[in-house]
């Protein structure tokens, strides 16, 4: 109920958490903006929904394009509850086996450089309605993985993002959640993944195992959390605890961490 009217929008928002997350915030009576690059997705993600919608197509590594998307809710709803930044791409490549750097570059425009984007532009809107910015992380932002070396990166600069946020923000009444998910099955991400040669690995991509979360039940911890205004959601909880486990027992830390990135097929 108190999440009723409440005005929420949604990068990344035509398929996999994305959509899962604009379904359920619809279903929960909140007013949607979605944004994604996929006009075709978007706009029937829209006419599935139904009701009043904002659809904006645009890309988040556009600076031109996150703040066209922040104006057009502001202009439509007049105020601005909750913004998550959905949007991101993943990676599957050993470091050496890299062809070309670039991969960083692109890694970073998306995860690191979406998020900034968008969130500069909806300050002012925030700080007005006392706002929250729901940043979609990864564990990785808490060490690196194997394979995943331009991921990870990219997401602990966000984690690095958040924390100067909360020092510089303290007092503006904008809230940062940061949400630290693990993987994440009935999405695309991994056919989006970049591989070894800077392109998408498509029918490559690796399967996930029993260890991972749906999309659509991560959506509704994300939804359930919004209320609770938290700083950090980690899904599943006990995720928690593994960079206490890189602390105190490194060798435990990596042996499990192998064995898990071997584990997915």
């Amino acid at each position: 109920m108190r999440q009723n009217g409440q005005i929420i929008a949604i990068t990344g928002a035509s398929s996999g958490l994305g959509q899962h997350l604009a379904e359920q915030a619809a279903s929960r009576g909140m007013r949607l903006a979605l944004m994604a690059r996929n006009k075709n997705k978007l706009y029937d993600l829209a006419e599935k929904i139904g009701g009043d919608i904002l659809v904006h197509t645009g890309d988040v590594t556009s600076e031109t394009d996150s703040k066209e998307f922040i104006s057009a809710i502001v202009e439509k709803f007049g105020s601005l509850d909750h913004l998550i930044t959905n949007a991101g791409q993943s990676m599957w490549a050993n470091f050496d086996q890299i062809e070309h750097t670039d991969l960083f570059r692109k890694l970073m425009n998306v995860n690191y450089m979406g998020v900034v984007n968008c969130i500069h532009p909806a300050i002012d809107v925030l700080k007005k309605n006392y706002g929250q910015i729901v940043v979609i992380s990864s564990i990785q932002s808490k060490f690196g993985v194997p394979a995943h070396s331009a991921y990870s990166a990219s997401k602990h600069a966000v984690d690095g993002l958040i924390d100067s946020l909360r020092f510089e923000l303290k007092n503006s009444g904008i809230n940062f959640m940061t949400v630290y998910p693990h993987w994440i099955r009935g999405t695309r991400m991994r056919q989006n993944a970049l591989g070894s040669n800077g392109e998408k690995i498509g029918d490559q991509k690796r399967s996930h195992n029993k260890s991972s979360v749906s999309a659509e039940n991560c959506a509704c911890y994300i939804l359930d959390a919004l209320p609770q205004r938290r700083e950090s959601l980690y899904i599943p909880r006990k995720l928690k605890y593994l960079p206490a486990l890189k602390l105190l027992f490194p060798p435990i830390f990596r042996w499990l961490i192998r064995s898990k990135i071997n584990s997915q097929k």
